[in-house]
């Protein structure tokens, strides 16, 4: 599959000539092989059909195609130094990781060591398959329950990451908790919505989440600890 663009709910090949994206399935499962083949290769994406394990040398990537590697993180103990291996092999390379669960300490070590996203094996054959595509569009991906998971660790020392935020941007954050758009902050508080843009990409940094919801969920956690605190 060679994506570009998107179109409904689909993602779509701007260009049908362009090289499939090359997937490289490193996982001990021959179940979990065969239904990532058969999964993927149904929509398009070009999967490496030679075994590959964390002990095993890293294959050639075709010149030219997208390369994408799916690391089973579930059997892999070494998975955040095999990720770094990928990454010095393939530069270029987008990583997966695929479990049933993630621990959020291992999340964060695998993304340091340079991984794209996160996928659960409980996830529904379109969602596995829409954040793949979103992956090669250049989008990290981490399941909510993963993202609240790493949101609660870190709020744990609530003075701590408190200390963080500047005075209007805890007003902004309180403002997002309650579900309010850029205008409605911005006319509360009585700034431009671009300031309120630049305040809200600051607080998504300095608390670690990717978007404004996972902000929201953040900061209902952190309210919850601070009242049980008191």
């Amino acid at each position: 599959m060679s994506v570009h663009s998107l179109n409904g709910h689909r993602l779509i090949a701007s260009d049908e000539q362009a090289a499939p994206v090359a997937v490289f399935p490193i996982c001990a499962s021959p179940l979990l092989r065969a239904g990532l083949e058969k999964t993927l290769t149904d929509v398009g994406f070009a999967v490496h059909r030679d075994v590959i394990d964390e002990h095993s040398g890293l294959p050639e990537a075709p010149a030219g195609a997208p390369v994408l590697f799916i690391i089973d993180a579930s059997f892999a103990e070494g998975a955040v130094d095999l990720i770094k291996k990928v990454k010095a092999h393939v530069r270029e390379a987008k990583i997966v990781l695929l479990a049933d669960h993630f621990d959020p300490s291992f999340v964060s070590a695998a993304w340091k060591a340079g991984a794209d996203g996160f996928c659960l094996t409980t996830h529904p054959h379109d969602v596995f398959v829409k954040s793949l595509e979103l992956v090669m569009l250049g989008e990290s991906i981490l399941p909510c329950n993963v993202a609240l998971a790493i949101a609660t660790e870190h709020a744990a020392d609530v003075h701590l990451e408190r200390g963080k935020l500047s005075h209007r941007e805890v007003e902004i954050l309180c403002l997002l908790k309650e579900g309010s758009p850029n205008k409605v902050i911005a006319r509360r508080l009585n700034l431009s919505e671009a300031t309120v843009k630049v305040h809200i990409k600051a607080i998504l940094r300095k608390v670690g989440v990717c978007n404004r919801t996972q902000a929201a969920l953040w900061a209902r956690r952190y309210a919850e600890l601070a009242a049980a605190a008191t």
